[in-house]
């Protein structure tokens, strides 16, 4: 059953990711066709200077990254390797910070009145958090499981002898022992 979740969490999270790349990558700073009003105020800090200018390369390379390490998740679990999950739940957690740490900073510098996006931002990172959140108890309960005892979940610690094997093992006879044994 976890390894199941755990597979979906690994899907989830590599068609999540691309969804909020595409809004990232769309993500509007002026409005207006002929007239471009800019959304944001100009900054003295240079940090957020630097974020602003390199959101979208920034929004690349952390969703190429969570996107490998969702794929490497799903070989894990193929694999049982339980070093695999805890490297993704770190990940997840590192690249939901940094994501909110970029989201908080560039909602301070939006103009008042349009102070409705940045909620909408807010709002977007919340549930991006909380579906990526939510999913960590079972990733957690999964490496659980491997690390405890490996064998139980792998193919090797539930195969089963087959009779072949057994009758190989018996000692050679000759057809006359054969059949006496045998009435």
């Amino acid at each position: 059953m976890n390894k199941t979740i755990s597979l979906l969490v690994g899907i989830f999270s590599v068609l999540n990711t691309i969804q909020f790349l595409i809004f990232d990558l769309n993500h509007i700073t002026s409005i207006g066709y002929e007239e471009k009003i800019d959304i944001f105020m100009d900054t003295k800090s240079e940090v957020i200077s630097w974020i602003m200018i390199q959101k979208k390369s920034i929004s690349i390379v952390l969703s190429t990254m969570t996107i490998l390490f969702s794929v490497f998740l799903l070989y894990c679990i193929r694999t049982n390797n339980y070093v695999g999950l805890l490297c993704y739940a770190v990940w997840i957690i590192t690249y939901e910070l940094i994501n909110f740490s970029m989201v908080i900073l560039i909602n301070g510098i939006i103009k008042e009145q349009f102070k409705e996006l940045s909620y909408l931002n807010l709002i977007f990172q919340i549930s991006h958090m909380l579906l990526h959140f939510l999913s960590l108890p079972f990733i957690s309960k999964h490496i659980y499981f491997l690390y405890k005892d490996p064998k139980t979940l792998s193919k090797i610690g539930r195969r089963r002898h087959s009779s072949i094997c057994t009758v190989d093992s018996w000692s050679p006879v000759g057809m006359g022992t054969l059949y006496r044994k045998l009435n």
